[in-house]
């Protein structure tokens, strides 16, 4: 099984996604279907409204529905589409992603802590992230 942030610092759906489908298990099919399906999502139309944030959790980029409080991995295309609720509050439409400039710094601070304390969210600066890699380290 793959397990996000073994092989990066930090895994979008992209990058976990494809290494799932690479596997010899049974939700290798499911991961590639995600993959292959993914730019059909671009004939849906797009809100135009403010973008959700991104955010880490145990290595993860995730974006939260604000529809029903689901969770969904952040892909590099930036949209997003929640697999619970199908962004029924806005029939169906796609939601912009917004990932943070500062993106491979946060990443790779991150990449110096185990697994399961690799969390950032966006009102956290680089400073702050250093500063508790710093207070880890003593």
């Amino acid at each position: 099984m793959y397990i996000a942030g073994v092989k990066r610092d930090v895994d979008t759906g992209d990058t976990y996604f494809n290494e799932l489908g690479r596997l010899p298990i049974s939700g290798a099919v499911l991961a590639r279907k995600i993959l292959i399906e993914r730019p059909l999502m671009l004939q849906l139309s797009i809100l135009n409204a403010k973008p959700l944030e991104a955010r880490i959790e145990y290595a993860r980029w995730i974006v939260d529905c604000p529809n029903c409080s689901n969770a969904e991995f952040a892909f590099e295309d930036k949209l997003f589409l929640c697999s619970l609720c199908g962004n029924s509050d806005i029939e169906g439409q796609l939601r912009k992603v917004k990932m943070p400039p500062q993106r491979p710094q946060i990443e790779k601070l991150l990449g110096k802590r185990a697994i399961n304390n690799r969390h950032w969210y966006p009102d956290e600066t680089i400073e702050k992230l250093q500063a508790e890699n710093d207070k880890e380290v003593s």
